[in-house]
């Protein structure tokens, strides 16, 4: 999957997955999407923000090749 393409496809998910709950609950069609699309935006930010935070994390842990002996 392109990593571009991946916080889409998450956020879009989790509209859908609160669409579904504001529906188990008879919450107006209009008022469900208006949560779904809020929720999709969540996700799609949290997805890009789990992303660099995961790549620094990975940067972190990386011994560096770039140490000079000052010996």
């Amino acid at each position: 999957m392109p990593k571009k393409l991946k916080p889409f496809i998450e956020g879009l998910a989790v509209g859908c997955v609160f669409i579904s709950i504001t529906m188990l609950f008879q919450i107006p069609l209009y008022m469900s999407f208006i949560i779904g699309a809020l929720a999709a935006l969540g996700g799609y930010r949290n997805s890009i923000k789990m992303d660099k935070e995961k790549t620094a994390k990975k940067e972190q842990n990386q011994p560096s090749d770039n140490k000079k002996d000052t010996e």
